[in-house]
């Protein structure tokens, strides 16, 4: 990781000067003047002396976040602008974007009044299709094989969410890769030897874009909440009230637990429930079998036409 330059990227629609190599990004042009964020190397200090809320990884107060990830990296989030990290000794350049881009990332987003669902997003007919629900579900794998059916991927396990004009929800890109199991790979027949592997779990790669990756934000219409069925029959898709996906809303919202410390409960129900509102929430069940894509993904079709 070179550590003389800096580098211009993008992303949620947001530029980005940083003092380390982010190759997991977009790449941004450097004219701009003042970027949105700052990721600066810095000293960072041990401890947030105004924090409301603590625990083991994380210091919280109003306006910053104090992440303490141990042999990783100090990061120290500031009023949605600025990321100073102080890198462990030793530390791998992998690990220390691993949190850099994860849950800084998502403190950040958080500081700026963002919505960050956890959640992988393609594109079909101009409208952002969300895949959301518990790890390990299928979030990724499902937007992986809508990539390779030719749909644009707009972001994998976290998707940006700000509301624009008439209070529609857009949804912003990330990053211009997905990250898959094994097993997925495998029925998906890619060969995961020239893949980078993920960076705490040996079976789970990082797989690009199928060449078709969108960049600009998009409308959000519809979340899919994905859950397993054990029956084999075809896949099913359930309309969910706004009352209650307001709730499985504020349960899938990725990092959720930083909510409290930055004095963000009510603002953020609200913005559960005006997403609840203004997009359709289904339950979209499926078998276990990766063989039930295809018929899978007919059934999101039909309810897009």
């Amino acid at each position: 990781m070179s550590r003389a330059s800096t580098y211009n990227y993008t992303v949620a629609g947001l530029t980005v000067r940083s003092d380390i190599e982010l190759p997991e990004l977009v790449t941004g042009r450097p004219e701009y003047a003042e970027p949105d964020v700052e990721v600066c190397l810095a000293a960072v200090a041990e401890s947030l002396p105004q924090a409301t809320h603590s625990s083991f990884e994380a210091e919280i107060s109003q306006h910053e976040v104090l992440l303490k990830i141990p042999d990783v990296a100090r990061y120290h989030v500031k009023d949605g602008r600025q990321i100073l990290v102080e890198p462990a000794p030793g530390v791998q350049d992998k690990d220390l974007r691993l949190f850099l881009l994860g849950s800084a990332l998502g403190a950040l987003y958080f500081q700026r009044g963002y919505f960050p669902l956890h959640a992988s997003v393609v594109v079909i007919n101009g409208s952002a299709v969300a895949f959301s629900g518990d790890s390990g579900v299928g979030k990724s794998t499902m937007a992986a094989w809508m990539n390779a059916q030719g749909y644009p991927l707009l972001c994998d396990d976290v998707c940006v969410i700000r509301f624009g004009v008439n209070d529609i929800p857009m949804a912003y890109s990330a990053f211009p890769r997905l990250k898959l199991w094994d097993d997925a790979l495998h029925a998906f027949a890619i060969d995961s030897s020239e893949l980078q592997r993920d960076y705490f779990r040996a079976d789970k790669y990082h797989l690009p874009a199928a060449g078709n990756f969108c960049i600009d934000p998009v409308p959000l219409g519809h979340i899919n909440i994905l859950q397993f069925s054990d029956d084999p029959s075809a896949p099913r898709m359930d309309n969910i009230k706004p009352a209650h996906a307001v709730h499985l809303l504020r349960d899938n919202t990725y990092r959720y637990q930083y909510i409290s410390g930055l004095g963000l409960t009510r603002s953020h129900f609200l913005d559960c429930v005006r997403l609840a509102k203004s997009t359709h929430v289904h339950y979209l069940t499926r078998p276990r079998n990766h063989a039930a894509l295809a018929e899978t993904q007919r059934l999101i079709e039909q309810h897009m036409s």
